[in-house]
């Protein structure tokens, strides 16, 4: 048999084989999203099934599985459009890699050949992508550690990752390139700006890469409007804002935090009166990264009035990357908005909400961006943002999800997260684990465990002697119980942490400035 021949019956082979796999899947997609049925149709072929297998029958399919069913534990979005469960989203924890697979994903397996020769047990594209999927099903299952929603649904913009999307210049100064996603970005931007009550006629925004961008570009409009001004923030505020003094060589001050992650207001007061010759950037932490603590916007514009700092000689940016999407949807909540003077606000829009990729949205007032806008005839549009090219999936994404879950399923998802905070607080706090949740956060801190095995099983962000759980949309009551258990049992072989040192972050979960009940509550009775 000639080689040709033979590689074609294994390419028919192989693709016959994926075929059939796919088409469980398809069958699912096509009661979705019915224009998708002439994928099952060209599968079924492929596979050698018959057409009337693939031909849907309501009445038989089984229903699509609901990430919302976990023992009635999640009370997160029951949205029509999240009809399957994105891995992480369900109860399920999937198996770890085995080492079979682990092999076809090292760096020399995955390696790209310059010389055109291949070794013959080098694993194909195939298989080391099927390696790459079981990797991402099991990681995604136990991820505890960092703030990503897990549970979404896009399968209905899949359509549009054949285009190449580019919403470069402004969004609103339409350019010569016409595949771009620009209405739909202006309609998030509307629906952020209406969020935190800005004045449409006084507001500019725009979909970010991350929460680091947004950060970035908060910062440069506030030098740009300050040039010798100094930037003020905690020393818990996220590493964007401190590499953005670097980048800008801006003079900075990191403001020592109380115990439980806010800033130190009394230090703020004090180093800002020693500059008063000065004008001030301050960031505003509206959730910090590893305590999930909110500065006191309220505070902190009361110690602005407190030195009589005028409005024309400070600039405020809130760093909202996770909390500043969950706030307006808690009752009772501080209010952070452009009613207030602040200057500008960065949110991430793939923790919260949930994205496939990091995205996230920048506003500001619309007189700070006109410091950097320049004309680009190349583009016919005006340049107004740190990227150039800008990725028009992120803003489809951002509108599909906001569109879809509504108002009313976010607030369910933020009332889902708080809720299921507590629980895990409260199971920790059951074995023994010093732990600690701050007032409108669902970051629970706790002591570090020394097993480093689960604490990479688990993924948990660690700073020195302490660790974290966010708790997102996608983390559910029961597996909450598995990583408790699995903690108990780490406790119980390899013991607990000691304080690393005098003042460490391990220390301060002691401190009485959390809240909490550490101590007995005294009850007292008057005489009768």
């Amino acid at each position: 048999m000639s080689l040709v021949l033979k590689l074609s019956n294994r390419l028919s082979s192989e693709i016959s084989s994926r075929a059939a796999a796919a088409l469980t899947t398809c069958r699912f997609v096509n009661n979705a999203f019915p224009a998708l049925e002439t994928t099952t149709r060209y599968l079924s072929t492929e596979a050698g099934v018959e057409d009337e297998d693939v031909e849907p029958d309501n009445k038989n399919d089984t229903a699509a599985p609901d990430f919302f069913n976990d023992n009635a534990f999640k009370s997160g979005t029951p949205s029509p459009w999240a009809v399957f469960d994105a891995w992480g989203a369900s109860g399920d924890i999937h198996a770890p890699l085995s080492p079979q697979d682990h092999s076809k994903l090292t760096r020399e397996a995955v390696r790209i050949e310059v010389d055109e020769t291949t070794s013959s047990d080098t694993p194909s594209e195939t298989e080391i992508l099927t390696a790459y999927d079981q990797l991402l099903k099991s990681r995604s299952s136990v991820h505890f550690g960092y703030p990503y929603n897990l549970s979404y649904n896009h399968e209905e913009l899949y359509n549009f990752m054949r285009y190449s999307i580019n919403n470069l210049g402004d969004p609103f100064v339409p350019s010569n390139y016409g595949v771009h996603s620009r209405q739909f970005e202006c309609a998030v931007i509307d629906f952020f700006s209406e969020l935190f009550k800005a004045d449409p006629e006084d507001i500019w925004g725009h979909v970010t890469t991350c929460g680091t961008e947004g950060n970035l570009h908060g910062i440069l409009l506030a030098r740009e409007c300050h040039p010798d001004a100094i930037l003020y923030s905690s020393r818990e505020s996220h590493y964007s804002i401190f590499k953005a003094a670097r980048y800008y060589r801006m003079d900075a001050k990191s403001i020592p935090t109380l115990p439980m992650g806010e800033i130190d207001y009394s230090l703020l007061e004090r180093e800002l009166a020693k500059n008063l010759d000065r004008p001030a950037i301050i960031n505003v932490n509206i959730g910090t990264t590893v305590k999930g603590a909110v500065d006191n916007l309220d505070r902190i514009l009361r110690v602005l009035q407190n030195l009589n700092i005028p409005r024309e000689r400070y600039h405020i940016h809130c760093d909202g990357a996770l909390f500043a999407m969950m706030m307006p949807f808690i009752d009772h909540a501080p209010d952070v908005s452009f009613k207030k003077p602040i200057d500008s606000i960065s949110v991430s829009g793939h923790k919260m909400l949930g994205c496939p990729m990091p995205c996230g949205i920048a506003l500001t007032r619309k007189e700070h961006v006109k410091k950097v806008e320049h004309r680009i005839d190349y583009l016919n549009s005006v340049d107004t943002t740190i990227i150039g090219s800008r990725n028009g999936e992120s803003a489809l994404y951002l509108w599909y999800s906001l569109r879809k879950k509504s108002v009313a399923g976010i607030k369910k998802d933020v009332l889902h997260c708080l809720e299921t905070a507590k629980y895990l607080r409260e199971q920790l706090s059951s074995i023994g684990i010093d732990c600690r949740l701050n007032d409108l956060s669902t970051t629970v801190v706790l002591e570090r465990p020394l097993d480093d095995d689960f604490i990479k099983r688990w993924q948990l962000a660690c700073e020195e002697d302490i660790a974290h759980v966010v708790v997102m949309p996608n983390i559910t009551k029961s597996k909450i119980d598995q990583f408790v258990k699995e903690l108990k049992e780490s406790v119980e072989e390899h013991g607990r942490i000691k304080a690393q040192r005098e003042g460490s972050p391990l220390t301060q979960l002691f401190c009485s400035s959390w809240g909490g009940a550490y101590e007995d509550v005294n009850d007292l009775k008057s005489d009768s």
